[in-house]
This record gives structure tokens, C-alpha cells and sequence, in this order.
């Protein structure tokens, strides 16, 4: 979080996340990783007024939706309180999108399918949100809560063994994962779906660091209001 870094709170909430890494993993071993590439999953996030869902499904470098695992849930102030951090959802899309990405790695990429290609893997999901390609190219974001979000990806990332490349498609190319956010189900198989709310998913680091970013972006804004009132005084 660059623009926090003068600040000892920031400087807190990135040492809680590298203690929490170390930990977990005091050694890690450096081995190469394959060139192997796949398409892995496509998917879409929507915000309109209050309502946020996500979705995604599991393409395989197929396009036959029929045969693919598939997820689409809806995020409220209870179960994704950072949603609405910013006023109306819409406001932080760019999160709610890498959202998508982290739900589908949390659902697809860590069960037993998966497992035989540890670390010799590259997986290329879709979006269309160009923005979030740049971010993910470089695991790099000073923006809350989309930063917040991007710790605890590349915490999967790592734990799975897997690398992953964030592509964009147009709009219009993404039209299954369009409609998984749109409660139109058509063309995917009820039970290849995922059902799982997202209150429920275990998180490595996404809860204790959205916390303390809430609780310090919203410091950041008082101060800055405290600041914009003085000057009019």
C-alpha cells in the first residue's frame, strides 16, 4: 500500500501479513515452473444499486458450458461489508471483479483435480475488466479494498502452487459468465453448481487485513475531510 507508507498503521498491516506468511512457510524451496498453459475459468461480477454477484465457470480451454463446474453468488454488507466501503458497489468493481477470480480459485483450483499439477501450471483466467490484468501482472495495488483482495490471491496462488495469468475479453465474448451474474442459467448444468455462500469460505488472510485496511482507509478519509474543512475555515 504505497500510499499508506508513511503511516505506522499501514506499516503494521503489511508486517501482520508477511508475519502470517513466514509462519505458515518459513522455507520455501525454489523450483522452476512449467510452460504448460490453460485456459482455466471465465468470469464477471455486477453491480447495480445494492445488488452484487459474482460468477464464474470452470472452462478448461472448452466452451461447452454444459460439462463445466459453475458458481454464481450474491455479496451483501454482511457477508462483504468492503463492497460497500466506497458508497454504491459499483464504485469498487475492479475488486468485486478480482473477487470473481479469487472465488474461483478458492472453488476450482484447490481440490483433487488440481493436484497432480502443482507448480508445473499456469493458469489463464478471463475477465472483462482490463484494469485488473495490470494488477495481477505485477501483484500490485495501493487501492483499498482491491489490494486487500490481491494479498489474499496471491496467498492461494501460493498455497495451491499454482501461477495464473489474468486475461481480458470483450463483453461480448464473455456472455456465459455475463449471464451467471444476471441469474440466467441457460447452457450450465444445475448440478455442476457450486452452492456455497461466501460468508462461509475460509479465508488464509482476507479477514484480519480487511479489517485493519477498513479501519485505516477510513482514518485516511477523516483526515483527509479534517484537512478540506480547515482549508475552507
Amino acid at each position: 500500500l504505497p500510499i499508506y507508507a508513511k503511516m505506522p498503521d499501514a506499516v503494521s498491516l503489511l508486517l501482520t501479513y508477511i508475519k502470517k506468511q513466514i509462519e505458515g512457510d518459513p522455507m520455501v524451496q525454489v523450483r522452476a515452473v512449467g510452460k504448460q498453459a490453460l485456459e482455466a475459468f471465465r468470469i464477471d461480477a455486477k453491480a447495480e444499486g445494492e445488488k452484487v454477484v459474482i460468477g464464474g465457470w470452470e472452462s478448461l480451454g472448452s466452451s461447452d458450458t454444459s460439462k463445466a463446474r459453475w458458481f454464481s453468488m450474491e455479496l451483501d454488507r454482511r457477508s462483504a461489508p468492503w463492497a460497500f466501503a466506497k458508497g454504491e458497489p459499483f464504485r469498487t468493481i475492479a475488486a468485486l471483479e478480482l473477487t470473481a477470480v479469487l472465488v474461483a480459485v478458492k472453488l476450482f483450483c484447490l481440490d483433487e483435480y488440481w493436484k497432480g499439477k502443482r507448480a508445473v501450471l499456469k493458469l489463464t483466467a478471463f475477465t472483462d475488466n482490463v484494469s485488473n490484468t495490470y494488477v495481477l501482472k505485477k501483484f500490485l495495488s495501493s487501492k483499498f479494498p482491491l489490494s486487500i483482495i490481491l494479498l489474499e490471491l496471491a496467498t492461494q496462488l501460493k498455497v495451491a502452487g499454482l501461477e495464473m495469468d489474468l486475461g481480458w475479453v470483450p463483453r461480448d465474448q464473455n456472455i456465459p459468465a455475463d449471464s451467471l451474474t444476471n441469474g440466467i442459467f441457460d447452457g450450465f448444468t444445475e448440478s455442476k453448481r457450486i452452492k456455497v455462500d461466501f460468508k462461509d469460505l475460509k479465508w488464509l488472510v482476507l479477514d484480519e487485513l480487511m479489517a485493519k485496511a477498513g479501519e485505516l482507509d477510513s482514518e485516511v478519509k477523516l483526515a483527509k475531510t479534517s484537512k478540506e474543512v480547515k482549508g475552507f475555515s
